[in-house]
């Protein structure tokens, strides 16, 4: 009774999730503030970028199957805010609504992935990549997001099927890890990293045409990002900051799409009403 009462006054330990998430929302505060307020953003899209490759990863490697309705209407409600800012344009739907179909589109795909194994893959694959003109008009970040989504499922799926035996699971008895055995070598990970990072340097190049310097920064800390993508696994994490630090972290762990949206909605509005600003 002493012990479980002492285990429940336990600050609860930081995730790696919450790492990844609090880089991912400080990468797109540094996107949007250059987008907003530079005259030439470039620089700040060159770190601002690495925060849609994290966040997608994380959709395609999260199990949950539930859509929040809310980001349905935060995503219309920042879709309208972006259109109103842009003299009412069309604008592509905020990233959220990408998530929402993201989430709609994973246990169709893994199951999918895994009756198929590699020929799942280099069909979606192919289907994402002759799609990368229409979606790109659809929903924010488009098929290039997607195939990050891809990524995130197989890098679950490989770490699941290489902690199911430890965990006294019989290949026999599984036909999930016996599928996991052959298909997970780790290379279809791999596959699908190399792939996805590949279109996102070439579609965001083709829209910013960042120069030599800034190209190359790009692909050094996407490269860099990518790796530890790879080496991702969800849990506690190695480093544990000190208790102030830590609670900030499971905060912006836990509520991460909702300070994206609000810090957004927030530059939305300083520009709408604010005319002075660049």
């Amino acid at each position: 009774m002493h012990d479980a009462t002492r285990s429940t006054s336990t600050p609860q330990a930081v995730d790696n999730t919450d790492w990844l998430k609090t880089a991912a929302l400080i990468s797109a505060a540094v996107g949007h503030i250059g987008q907003f307020f530079a005259q030439d953003d470039r620089w700040w899209s060159v770190f601002g970028l690495l925060a849609a490759p994290a966040f997608f990863f994380l959709m395609g490697y999260a199990k949950t199957r539930t859509v929040p309705a809310r980001w349905i209407w935060i995503g219309a409600i920042l879709t309208l805010l972006d259109s109103s800012n842009n003299d009412w344009t069309w604008m592509p739907p905020n990233i959220l609504l990408s998530f929402a179909l993201v989430r709609i589109a994973r246990p169709y795909v893994e199951a999918l992935v895994q009756r198929h194994g590699w020929a799942a893959y280099a069909f979606v694959t192919s289907a994402l990549l002759a799609a990368l003109p229409i979606t790109a008009q659809l929903v924010d970040y488009g098929a290039e997001g997607w195939l990050w989504a891809l990524f995130g499922l197989y890098q679950r799926r490989y770490v699941d099927g290489r902690s199911a035996p430890d965990a006294g699971i019989g290949a026999r008895d599984s036909s999930f890890t016996a599928h996991a055995m052959k298909e997970n070598a780790g290379l279809l990970p791999l596959l699908a990293c190399f792939v996805a990072a590949v279109v996102y340097v070439w579609q965001e190049q083709r829209e910013f045409s960042f120069s030599k310097t800034q190209f190359a920064v790009f692909i050094l800390c996407l490269g860099v990002m990518s790796l530890g993508l790879c080496l991702f696994l969800r849990g506690p994490s190695r480093i544990q900051p000190p208790e102030i630090m830590a609670g900030a972290l499971r905060f912006i762990g836990r509520h991460t799409l909702e300070i994206y949206a609000i810090q957004l909605a927030g530059l939305e509005l300083i520009v709408k009403f604010v005319r002075d600003l660049p």
